[in-house]
């Protein structure tokens, strides 16, 4: 088919600036399944509709009202308390009734009503506004009003009169509402079943685990509001208007759910090719509108690259499709551009446009791999591994719900630690499209769950039957479908975490539904119905890449390092009964491997009054850490398989007190976080390097449980709710930064010598290196050790072992540096380590011997560097005799607020004495930065601008 290219037309959003100028009008252009109007009447008549957020932001005042008149009924206009639009019941209850209460300090959860207690009246609410006529420039022949989220009956009332009802968390309701000032009453009601948030005996062997697991029965609910043992309930279980109430002014017939169907996987060469770009044909077409409306294609930077001869289709009337030639493919950050292009949609006879989005062009595949035995993604004709994180959502109480700014630096901050993937677990919710727009933009890929978990829908606990309601969970499932498919970066649809057996989780007619649904209304991804088939390895099959991505998952503590680099690190086949006789079993991608966290000193003090540490072995916790999910670090050396046989009797070491010198009863809290960082770098950095050494050879994939928490939680993080990394990111990153990795091995070991090994992820040939390892003494920083090893080009997906590299005889853990020299080059900036002997049998836990470091302060000095654009700079100097560990910067405002988070070039990195550092982060010009680290005095700048004079020009080069 030929294609014609238009001339350019206007934008939309130029066309919006001269129709709706210092007015609320806004294009909806942002979400690629954005809900927008066209009218069905003449060219002439269609205009650009305006999209106005009716949030409590953006100056709308919304009250609520409790129903029930014994908390203060709803009978007064002036009933009621102001409301936090979006946001749930207790977000504005928190904002009246308990005004100032942090909901996340200490105890203070506990202080507020949960449901189970107070009956679901407590949080039986109606939210009220008035809507005020369309603003000048605005006023179409239509308005509509779209509730974006809800949970988890809604009835929405004009005037007094209802007009229209819905049920379940992860559906929209649109109705259409008077183009004039109108009263608008919305009342919600809790889920029918919100549980009882018991830890005690209900039962079932996992109580706890979603609480009484009623909530369940409820089906499209996020799971975890009844708790987990990663946190407490959510009191009111997420009741309320959680996702934004939006207005529509439009002219005639609505256009919703736009999506670009595009045929691209045929047209791709293949793994060898190497393409960034593929002749892709596409089709248009929308959930519902008017039809003969033609849509065209704009490039990345854009320029018209697609003409208006494409005919949108719509339900009862085909649409056309057209040839789109070498168009720039969407890639995974690390292996390409995530290229967006901007779809438009125009009138009929081409002369407006009255809708545009993003829409990105990638072929995924689900396929089986014959050498790992198991399922593997490629995306664009490449073998992908998967190494990422699981995901719950931003905030417990749903705060962030469409709050873009938040979703960018969540994603970006796990993008920083290395992530190509992540999977938004089926016990959280269906993240919003600001959080996929974040990952279009960023080339971050997603493993988006429906909401089921094994813990609570029959597997073990609950019924196979639940939910309930069948008819409400798929009619959710079918809007979440509609709302998301247009996003590039989701990258294949999940049943729910850990359902089994197949033919009974999800139940049969949902999961017929679902794999309905994705096929008819999506078709661009695939759909896995379990994670995980748990206690099911005698009838695993890994060929049905459809049933699940794995028949196991875990573990969950830490462990000797070395065991992260044998097969199927954890995992203790002989105490089940069923799972005799099946080790090694194949495991290709473990979507759920993870151990203790922990934040800094710094950021456990904004969640809790204590200073007091956790004793060992966790014979006594503090309450407040106990509260917030306090998780040992105790490694159980009879379930653990170390290398070698150790000497030692313990049967259960707790690292954080039995791995130093000074194996004290009882640490200062502050000293317990920074031992915790150490512990947690090396145990998070083993866990990828361990799995990336067997990259296509028995894996391909892991996921870290978890990246982050929706509340100050101390497990299953690499960064706290308030965004500042700990040594677990610093660790993954160290891991996962480059494709082409070079690392020491923990898990081979040679007449006592381990194994240097070279990993290349990348889709090209690595090239020659030459590779110099430095041992380092602690804590006083000397060269124990220089060895050099040459290394040939390494094909794509390979791991190549270097050359073996024997400890030095002395005891304790050494600053192991790595580095590159390209071509003759100058070595590039080190890879570090802090590591002891992994071959050793004398050491308590190998690898992981710290008994020689000195915890007594470093000085360093921060001073002001050179200056950039936009961008900071400071150096940090080593001015003592010992190895500074772990620094770790902070950035702290005019006013003394923290600035978080802060995109620094380094964190968590070791200065040898004498030596110093550049680091850089964006942002303006002043503030202050302090330094911390494991054994650093603490040291800031001062004022930055007034210290601007003092520079420094050079620096000593690395060793």
């Amino acid at each position: 088919m030929r294609t014609m290219l238009l001339q350019p037309f206007p934008s939309a959003a130029a066309k919006m600036l001269s129709l709706c100028a210092l007015s609320l009008c806004a294009l909806a252009v942002h979400a690629a399944s954005a809900a927008v109007s066209v009218s069905a009447e003449s060219s002439a008549a269609m205009r650009s509709p305006c999209l106005v957020d009716l949030g409590s932001s953006q100056g709308q005042r919304w009250r609520i009202c409790w129903l029930d008149k014994a908390y203060g009924g709803c009978d007064r206009p002036s009933a009621g308390v102001p409301a936090v639009v979006p946001g749930t019941v207790l977000a504005s209850m928190l904002a009246t009734n308990f005004s100032g209460l942090d909901p996340y300090f200490s105890r203070n959860l506990e202080q507020i009503p949960d449901i189970s207690q107070v009956g679901r009246a407590f949080y039986r609410v109606n939210y009220r506004t008035q809507v005020e006529a369309p603003t000048l420039g605005c006023e179409r022949g239509n308005r509509s009003l779209i509730l974006r989220g809800f949970n988890y009956i809604a009835q929405i009332s004009v005037d007094g009169t209802v007009v229209a009802t819905g049920t379940g968390m992860f559906r929209r309701l649109r109705v259409p509402v008077p183009a004039r000032r109108f009263q608008l009453d919305i009342l919600v009601e809790p889920p029918l079943n919100p549980g009882v948030n018991t830890t005690k005996d209900c039962g079932w062997t996992n109580c706890g685990q979603g609480g009484d697991h009623s909530l369940a029965k409820d089906g499209p609910v996020a799971q975890f509001a009844l708790g987990w043992d990663w946190i407490k309930a959510t009191p009111d279980r997420h009741t309320g208007l959680w996702d934004r109430v939006q207005l529509l002014e439009h002219d005639g017939d609505q256009l919703q759910d736009v999506f670009v169907r595009a045929e691209v996987c045929k047209h791709i060469g293949g793994a060898a090719s190497n393409a960034v770009a593929a002749d892709a044909w596409l089709e248009v077409t929308a959930a519902s509108g008017p039809s003969g409306l033609l849509w065209r294609v704009r490039d990345a930077g854009g320029e018209l690259v697609l003409g208006a001869q494409g005919q949108l289709g719509v339900p009862g009337r085909a649409g056309t499709g057209a040839w789109f030639r070498q168009a720039r493919l969407w890639m995974p950050w690390q292996h390409g551009s995530p290229t967006l292009h901007t779809l438009e949609v125009l009138a009929e006879d081409g002369t407006a446009v009255l809708h545009s989005q993003s829409f990105g062009l990638r072929c995924v595949e689900l396929q089986y791999n014959s050498k790992i035995d198991g399922p593997a993604f490629s995306i664009n004709g490449h073998p992908l591994f998967l190494a990422g994180v699981n995901w719950i959502t931003t905030d417990q109480l749903l705060r962030f719900a469409g709050n873009a700014e938040r979703y960018e630096n969540e994603v970006r901050l796990l993008q920083r630690a290395g992530a190509n993937i992540i999977r938004v677990w089926g016990g959280g919710i269906a993240e919003r499209p600001e959080f996929f727009a974040a990952c279009d933009r960023l080339g971050m890929l997603v493993y988006q769950e429906f909401w089921m978990t094994g813990d609570n829908n029959g597997p073990q606990a609950g019924d196979y039957s639940w939910p309930l309601d069948h008819g409400v969970y798929i009619e959710n499932v079918r809007d979440t479908v509609l709302l998301l498919r247009g996003h590039p970066s989701l990258f294949w649809w999940g049943g729910g975490n850990e359902l089994y057996p197949s033919a009974l989780s999800p139940p049969p007619d949902i999961d017929e539904a679902i794999r309905g649904f994705i096929r008819e209304l999506d078709g661009s991804r695939p759909y896995v119905q379990t994670s995980a088939l748990l206690q099911q390895m005698k009838t695993y099959q890994p060929t049905e890449t459809s049933a699940a991505l794995s028949v196991d998952d875990g573990p969950y503590s830490a462990q000797v390092p070395g065991e992260f680099f044998r097969r199927n690190p954890g995992l203790r086949y002989t105490i089940y009964p069923n799972r005799s006789g099946l080790s090694p079993f194949p495991l290709s991608i473990n979507p759920e491997v993870g151990g203790p966290n922990w934040p800094t000193y710094s950021g456990m003090q904004k969640f809790v009054r204590t200073r007091e540490a956790p004793s060992r072995k966790g014979s006594y916790v503090p309450d407040e850490l106990q509260f917030h999910a306090f998780e040992d670090f105790n490694i159980d050396m009879t379930v653990n398989r170390p290398n070698y046989t150790n000497n030692y009797s313990r049967t259960v070491v707790d690292p954080v007190y039995d791995l130093f010198g000074a194996n004290l009863i009882n640490l200062s809290l502050e000293r317990y976080s920074w031992r915790a960082n150490l512990i947690q770098y090396v145990q998070h950095r083993s866990l990828f390097e361990g799995y990336l050494e067997h990259q296509w050879s028995w894996y391909a994939g892991v996921m870290l449980w978890k990246g982050q928490a929706p509340w100050p939680s101390l497990r299953g993080f690499v960064y706290d709710w308030y965004l500042e990394t700990n040594a677990a990111h610093a660790g993954m990153r160290a891991a996962l930064a480059e494709l082409d990795h070079v690392q020491v091995s923990l898990g081979q070991c040679t007449d006592g010598a381990a194994g240097l090994f070279r990993l290349n992820r990348g889709w090209e040939n690595g090239p020659e290196k030459r590779i110099r390892v430095v041992l380092h003494s602690l804590p006083e920083g000397q060269v124990a050790l220089s060895q050099v090893c040459a290394t040939p080009a390494t094909a794509p997906r390979e791991a190549v072992r270097l050359c073996a590299l024997r400890w030095p005889s002395s005891g304790g853990a050494f600053l192991v540096r790595i580095l590159a020299q390209n071509s003759g080059q100058e070595e590039e900036a080190p890879v570090e380590h802090l590591l002891s002997n992994p071959c050793s049998s004398d050491d308590l836990v190998p690898a992981m011997d710290f008994r020689n470091l000195d915890e007594t302060p470093v000085p360093l000095e921060v001073r002001p560097g050179r200056d950039f654009p936009q961008q900071q700079e400071v150096v940090v100097r080593n001015l003592g005799r010992n190895v500074a560990l772990l620094v770790h910067l902070r950035l702290f405002n005019g006013t003394g607020g923290e600035v978080l988070p802060v995109w620094w070039s380094l964190d968590y990195f070791n200065l040898l004495p004498g030596e110093s550092r550049r680091v850089t982060w964006p942002g303006p010009a002043g503030g202050r930065v302090a330094v911390s680290g494991f054994n650093v005095a603490v040291e800031d700048t001062g004022d930055m601008d007034s210290r601007r004079s003092e520079r420094e020009s050079s620096l000593p080069a690395y060793v």
